[in-house]
């Protein structure tokens, strides 16, 4: 009897644990060439510039590029929302990264904090 309920917690823990591990790095976990640390600079740049426009309409973009490695890539602003009160807005990536599986797109939502945008 024990042993089945610790077998279900260690289930239970082994499922949770995963989306909490795609938040802290939502853009790891695929087999292709990953983003090195100066294509996510590039990318978060893109994205601040975007999320800073004082009128950012749903659609707006904004791009990205990094000629040393020859990822690419652009930011596109969906819609407004409301989370714990805070302004949100879900925002899609359409990357490319030179090797396999050259294509790779993601939906964040990000916030605004007192620190700036975070992802929510």
């Amino acid at each position: 009897m024990i042993h089945r309920h610790l077998s279900s917690l260690l289930l239970v823990t082994a499922c949770l644990s995963q989306p909490a591990f795609a938040q802290i790095n939502p853009l790891r976990g695929s087999a292709a060439t990953p983003l090195n640390g100066a294509d996510i600079t590039a990318l978060t740049e893109a994205t601040n510039r975007l999320l800073d426009r004082p009128s950012l309409v749903a659609g707006g973009t904004e791009t990205w590029s990094n000629p040393q490695s020859g990822a690419s890539g652009m930011v596109v602003a969906g819609s407004a929302l409301k989370r714990k009160g805070m302004s949100c807005r879900a925002v899609s990536y359409q990357n490319t990264v030179p090797g396999p599986n050259a294509k790779r797109s993601t939906t964040l939502t990000w916030c605004k904090t007192s620190d700036g945008w975070k992802i929510s």
